[in-house]
């Protein structure tokens, strides 16, 4: 039997996911984990609102990746009938990782 458990992300890991969502090429996702870039996540404020001017489609895409990604960079796996998806590939991102 496969033992169950919730992901409940902490305030950190939503800067982070955030930040990820926000940042669509590969140097901005990058400039992200370094502290002395204003993209680092740590700055991210929680309580400021977020205006979205994007199509829906676009929206899915950058809400997709950030997750993929921040899995991946958590060590997660992911696997379906016998499958492991990779999350880096899986995620948009071409760069080193």
């Amino acid at each position: 039997m496969t033992a169950r458990a919730e992901l409940n992300p902490s305030d950190e890991e939503l800067q982070e996911i955030f930040a990820l969502f926000s940042s669509p090429t590969d140097d901005e996702r990058r400039r992200i984990y370094e502290p002395s870039n204003h993209l680092y996540f740590k700055l991210e404020d929680l309580e400021q609102e977020y205006d979205l001017t994007q199509e829906k489609r676009e929206f899915a895409y950058d809400a997709w990746r950030a997750v993929m990604y921040f899995l991946h960079r958590r060590g997660f796996t992911l696997s379906k009938n016998g499958i492991e998806y990779n999350l880096f590939s899986s995620s948009g991102y071409s760069g080193l990782d």
